[in-house]
């Protein structure tokens, strides 16, 4: 008898190679979008810092020219952080992207999948009527055989 064979076999391994492919660019898509978030993290606590230490040395007392260094440093620090802030954005877009690329390439490897099971179950019952027939024609050979 011959052994089952899903035609679109071929097209399953492409579709799960290219599932793999999407899972794989996603994953890099989360790793840089959480180093994004430590970046930005690390430069809202520079800032942060700043400030406070302008702030002690204002209660403190300090010159005008100190004043204007901090106030230049938080404008750059501020900016910094809006700067890194897009940077996170626009990776978390590109991670739902590629999430969404994840999704669709699952949905198609899936279907096919199921497919192929639907396939198999109908080759295995087919093969079981099969055999069944042919005990049933044997029986009934036999059945005429002995009557002879």
């Amino acid at each position: 008898m011959k052994q089952f064979r899903f035609r679109l076999d071929t097209v399953l391994n492409y579709k799960q190679q290219t599932l793999d492919n999407r899972l794989i660019e996603h994953g890099l898509a989360v790793s840089k979008a959480k180093r994004q978030e430590e970046v930005l993290d690390q430069v809202r606590n520079r800032l942060a810092d700043c400030e406070a230490e302008y702030e002690q040395k204002k209660a403190e007392g300090m010159t005008v020219l100190e004043a204007v260094q901090y106030q230049n440093g938080i404008a750059v620090l501020e900016r910094a952080v809006n700067k890194e802030a897009e940077t996170l954005k626009k990776l978390r877009r590109i991670e739902e992207e590629k999430r969404m690329q994840v999704v669709e390439a699952k949905k198609e490897t899936s279907t096919l999948e199921k497919l192929r099971e639907i396939k198999r179950e109908e080759y295995d019952s087919a093969m079981k009527k099969a055999e069944e027939k042919m005990i049933d024609d044997l029986t009934a050979f036999r059945r005429m055989a002995g009557s002879y």
